[in-house]
């Protein structure tokens, strides 16, 4: 809704705006692309205006998913080429965001952690799974570099303070699978990591191509906010699940 998204921008005055909100969905994207382009696209158009109308500092949170995942270890230099309609309304936003000036484009990768709101996340979905030792298949042959909530919000805010414009990939310091990733958070627990049996993208009933491996490179990142920490897997975990405990 353009004339709710500019009422809330004028009440706000801000001086900064981190756009987070998407239909993030890629499933509920294919299914629904005429709400996943006005949400994730027309949207994020509406807000560039109206940053560039009051001089306001846009950060615009991407994906890694705008890669087709043919090569891994994305720079920001690397072309998008999305496989889904997901990243497709994704690169659209890019576009819109990065056509103003002091704006920045942050591709972050599979995020990870407990989940802030009703609905859970992949992340409590495999807890659930390990504590009832409840068989998960999780794809084998899929690499990400996924990145834990605590460090992404971090790094959006320090990247939000700075005078820093373009593009910039925000993913966590390792490549992994998501099988890797599910017997590395049980092992954290201490507990069977078997409960995660392996599977491919080529057996699972997907309605679209998954990219294989849209790693992202996060070394331009680091160079500018090494005071930003950068935990493992584990180190990320402990920390996430005694904060909640």
């Amino acid at each position: 809704d353009p004339a709710r998204i500019a009422a809330a921008f004028r009440e706000a005055g801000p001086s900064v705006v981190i756009h987070v909100g998407a239909m993030a969905s890629v499933a509920e994207c294919y299914r629904n692309p005429s709400q996943a382009w006005p949400v994730n696209s027309q949207a994020t158009a509406v807000l560039a205006d109206l940053a560039a109308r009051s001089a306001t500092r846009l950060v615009f949170v991407s994906t890694d998913l705008v890669f087709d995942g043919e090569k891994g270890s994305y720079q920001e230099s690397d072309a998008p080429s999305p496989l889904s309609v997901y990243g497709r309304t994704k690169v659209a936003a890019e576009r819109a965001a990065l056509s103003i000036s002091n704006s920045v484009v942050v591709r972050v990768s599979l995020m990870y952690g407990p989940s802030l709101v009703d609905r859970p996340s992949f992340f409590d979905q495999q807890l659930a799974a390990l504590r009832e030792r409840r068989p998960l298949k999780l794809f084998e042959d899929e690499w990400r570099t996924p990145l834990d909530l605590p460090t992404a919000a971090q790094a959006l805010v320090e990247i939000a303070r700075s005078d820093y414009q373009g593009t910039l990939h925000v993913g966590g310091p390792e490549r992994m699978s998501r099988l890797d990733m599910g017997r590395r958070i049980a092992r954290c627990l201490n507990l069977d990591p078997s409960v995660f049996e392996p599977s491919t993208r080529s057996a699972a009933p997907l309605t679209e191509p998954r990219p294989r491996d849209t790693s992202l490179d996060s070394s331009q990142w680091r160079g500018l906010f090494g005071s930003v920490a950068w935990p493992s897997l584990e180190g990320a975990v402990g920390k996430m699940l005694a904060a909640v405990s």
